[in-house]
């Protein structure tokens, strides 16, 4: 018991936190995916949706810091408001209305406000691609709560975000890949309010 214990504080104490490991390249690559969240106007796209049942879904996706919505027009109508640490998904087809924190959720990683992926998030990678780039965060003292992979294209130093990527602590995978990105894109506040229920 006492081994086990010992074991188990050695792990949180090696929990690391932000990127200053990473290579410089790395970091300058972090803090352009900063600067470029955190200065989002309004983004607005089309998406398509693999969860963990391996069902597709799809509509329309909204995004400004630290709120995001998704209206699903399929498999049917349904409507997901995120931000201020909550989620709310509302089942038009059911009338289910579901609430979920977002304290543990993977997608709390990308709601923050303003985003800094240092202190409590750890990124555990930086990959580069053919006009692309993307980053893998996480919980710094809690890795195990979930992944989130931010995927953007990167095309002459301009980024923009076309996907996520997450896993939950039950090991649940969800996939969002953006089409028809638009920013800039005026977004009234109220589109954000999550649905009563």
């Amino acid at each position: 018991m006492r081994r086990a214990l010992f074991a188990l504080l050695l792990l949180s104490s090696c929990a690391t936190s932000g990127y200053d490991r990473l290579p410089k390249v790395d970091q300058n690559d972090v803090h352009r995916i900063e600067a470029y969240l955190n200065g989002i106007q309004g983004l607005q796209a089309a998406f398509i949706q693999h969860g963990p049942d391996a069902g597709e879904s799809g509509g329309r996706f909204s995004y400004i810091p630290g709120h995001l919505r998704l209206d699903y027009v399929v498999p049917h109508p349904m409507e997901l408001v995120a931000g201020d640490g909550h989620l709310v998904l509302d089942d038009q087809g059911t009338g289910a209305v579901t609430h979920l924190s977002l304290r543990h959720n993977p997608l709390g990683l990308l709601l923050k406000h303003p985003i800094r992926f240092d202190g409590d998030i750890q990124v555990t990678d930086v990959r580069h691609g053919n006009g692309s780039l993307q980053i893998s965060v996480a919980q710094a003292d809690n890795p195990s709560q979930g992944l989130l992979t931010l995927q953007f294209s990167d095309v002459n130093g301009q980024l923009s975000l076309i996907g996520l990527q997450g896993v939950d602590a039950r090991q649940h995978h969800f996939g969002v890949l953006l089409s028809d990105v638009k920013q800039g894109v005026v977004i009234v506040p109220s589109v954000f309010t999550p649905p009563a229920g």
